[in-house]
């Protein structure tokens, strides 16, 4: 019994556990740091890239825009015998981000693979054209397109028992004449 208080009370060595826990917990919150930054880096690419492709929908609805400001009216609209109907182009973009981000149709997915999975994929593509009112010399709302997806991201080091990551990332262009 002597020699158990004995060894509860020598204080030797006592920092060793401490400074090994101190590590470990440097180490996890370094992990978690870089995971956070990966997910940043991933979510800010594909924003770009969806940025990039929405834009490229505004400007091929160059065409139907124009005739209606040529004509002193705005928006994308067209004369169709005896009335003006909406004219749009939805463009195709999960073709133009397949060919930005290098993602491959999977199912309902578009994925970036990777050696082991994949890095992310995209899914749930809303494209939603506000066309500006029918009316001469309105120019209070620009011709907008709106595009939405769901990006899902698995987690790494070690995370794989969590599930991914999802953030649904909104962005929009707007076709604005300069005349």
């Amino acid at each position: 019994m002597k020699k158990i208080q004995k060894v509860i009370k020598d204080k030797r060595g006592m920092s060793y556990p401490l400074t090994v826990s101190l590590v470990l917990a440097l180490l996890i919150l370094l992990c978690v740091m870089a995971e956070f930054f990966r997910l940043n880096v991933i979510a800010y690419g594909v924003r770009e890239s969806l940025q990039a492709s929405v834009i490229s929908v505004a400007t091929t609805n160059y065409n139907e825009v124009y005739d209606g400001i040529r004509e002193g009216y705005s928006g994308g609209y067209a004369m169709n015998g005896s009335g003006w109907e909406q004219n749009l182009d939805y463009g195709d973009v999960y073709n133009s981000l397949d060919g930005i981000l290098g993602t491959q149709i999977q199912g309902n997915y578009h994925v970036k693979p990777q050696s082991s999975g994949y890095e992310y994929r995209v899914s749930d593509l809303n494209v939603t054209i506000v066309n500006t009112p029918f009316a001469p010399g309105n120019a209070n709302q620009n011709f907008e397109a709106q595009v939405s997806v769901l990006l899902e991201i698995p987690l790494s080091f070690g995370w794989e028992m969590l599930p991914p990551v999802r953030m649904t990332i909104h962005t929009k262009a707007a076709y604005m004449p300069k005349f």
